[in-house]
């Protein structure tokens, strides 16, 4: 089991994944499933969306709607893990060392989550969503990683604290080598570190 990541000298921010990074996920389905068994065909439609959205993105083709009612995903499906979540997982054991560092080195630490709920999600598993300066879920901009527009929104709150000057020296970009992005996904979280020139930690 990982129980430390190391951050290299040179970064300045930290992206963290979420859901089956900050903490593992088996037999998530099977919670779900047993959770939600009434509403299992929109349990099904909303696993195939995903899957569909990322090959929509792959192929540069418009991204498909959510084909499952917004009320049950609000309000029945995001609640439905978020109790899930609570019951049944912890945090990794990596997790509060990497989140001293980051605090004793003024490192900016970011969470981008696939799914929304993201504060609700850090809560169940006992963590202070405050100590994480950004949190932000893909769904809230209607796109998923690896995305390489996520980047800009990233950027602007890692600029935004800049001084005009800095941002005139820099021409309004941030440096981008200088990010480490954490995630379990080489495909995902993997995939939008590499376009953007960051670094990457598989979790």
């Amino acid at each position: 089991m990982l129980t430390h990541i190391p951050i290299p000298d040179d970064i300045t921010a930290v992206v963290l994944d979420l859901d089956g990074t900050i903490y593992r996920k088996p037999k998530m389905a099977l919670y779900m499933l047993l959770k939600q068994w009434c509403h299992l065909p929109s349990l099904i439609a909303e696993r195939r969306w995903r899957k569909a959205q990322r090959k929509a993105l792959r192929e540069g083709k418009l991204m498909p709607s959510m084909p499952v009612s917004e009320q049950w995903y609000r309000q029945n499906y995001l609640p439905s893990m978020v109790d899930i979540i609570a019951k049944h997982y912890q945090p990794q054991p990596w997790l509060q060392p990497l989140i001293s560092e980051c605090k004793r080195r003024h490192i900016q630490l970011i969470i981008l989550s696939d799914y929304e709920a993201a504060t609700a999600k850090l809560q169940a598993l006992g963590i202070d969503p405050k100590l994480f300066d950004l949190i932000l879920s893909t769904g809230d901009f209607s796109t998923i990683k690896p995305d390489p527009q996520l980047g800009e929104i990233i950027a602007g709150y890692l600029l935004s604290g800049q001084s005009d000057a800095t941002h005139k020296k820099n021409n309004a970009a941030i440096i981008w080598q200088h990010v480490l992005f954490i995630g379990d996904r080489e495909d995902t979280d993997g995939m939008l570190a590499h376009a953007l020139g960051a670094q990457f930690t598989l979790a």
